[in-house]
């Protein structure tokens, strides 16, 4: 079959696309061969509005379309020369998959002093698209990022809260500063706090994304009220999927269970939703350790990497 390729400008691609990659979730067993769509709006509302890790969606996503406009694939980058290729199953083909890395590798690079390179996610099973890269010249350095899921099926653990702590949803505005704080002291506690700009506004696109919504965005309120550790999660009701986009706890509160309780607190309001399946993905500790205590099924995406010399 014909499929010409198309940029996805329009107002309305952003919606397309969502509604592509749900059907090709459902298709694929619903295993992430292509995004869940909770990954497209963090994408949206959080790399790029707030990291800026690459132009606006109409800017850089295109796709290959059949001749009534059905989508067939849909590529983008990531940041960082990272892309990200969605295929539909019904159009998969070493063809297709050819030319959409022919197109990443014109307009999708990463510069550098020493020439541009492009950075692919694969499967460790995913035979066809590694075979394809081999012969692109691509080079495979085995593992990177572990994806982690749960069937919630059955009874779940309930959250061990320790003596003081509070699970609850997250509060309004006022609460932000509090929210945000606590992302710096779990994400980047070998920083002196002076590094903290102060700025949570990043956190209103967190919140403005289609998919958010305030009961699934748990956080850990320690004694004295503020917060100590977070589990802020995407649920499509569609799929009855759900991503767990954001999960941390603030280093002066480390090892005493919260990381868990929060994932299990998500977890049972979850499935109270319908949700029957949960994803989390990490590439190191203390994350991976985290999402191995509660997630029993696990697949891992190695980098197939080039670097091209103009």
């Amino acid at each position: 079959m014909k499929l010409y390729h198309q940029p996805l400008h329009h107002a309305d691609d952003y919606w397309r696309v969502r509604n592509f990659l749900r059907e090709v979730f459902i298709l694929n067993n619903r295993l992430e061969h292509s995004w869940n769509v909770a990954r497209l709006d963090y994408w949206l509302w959080h790399f790029i509005a707030t990291c800026q890790a690459t132009p606006p969606f109409e800017q850089v996503t295109v796709g290959w379309e059949t001749e009534t406009g059905e989508l067939a694939a849909v590529l983008h980058p990531y940041g960082n020369g990272e892309i990200r290729l969605h295929i539909h199953p019904r159009f998969r083909t070493p063809e297709l998959e050819e030319a959409a890395f022919a197109y990443a590798e014109e307009h999708c690079t990463q510069k550098t002093e020493n020439g541009r390179y492009l950075i692919a996610p694969v499967f460790a099973d995913d035979v066809l698209r590694q075979e394809v890269l081999t012969r692109r010249g691509f080079a495979k350095y085995p593992g990177w990022n572990h994806h982690y899921r749960r069937d919630l099926i059955g009874p779940l653990p309930a959250p061990l809260v320790p003596e003081g702590y509070t699970l609850r949803s997250m509060g309004d505005e006022s609460e932000h500063p509090s929210r945000s704080f606590c992302s710096w002291r779990a994400f980047h506690s070998d920083e002196p706090d002076s590094h903290y700009d102060g700025d949570y506004s990043w956190y209103r696109n967190i919140q403005s994304a289609p998919l958010y919504r305030r009961d699934l965005d748990i956080v850990a309120a320690a004694p004295n009220g503020e917060i100590a550790g977070f589990c802020t999660i995407y649920y499509d009701d569609y799929t009855r999927s759900a991503v767990t986009v954001l999960v941390g706890v603030a280093a002066e509160h480390w090892r005493r269970g919260l990381g868990k309780a929060v994932m299990y607190e998500g977890m049972r309001r979850l499935q109270h939703l319908g949700c029957t399946r949960v994803f989390s993905t990490a590439n190191e500790d203390p994350a991976d350790a985290l999402y191995r205590s509660v997630m029993p099924d696990m697949k891992v995406t190695d980098t197939w990497f080039k670097r091209l010399i103009d």
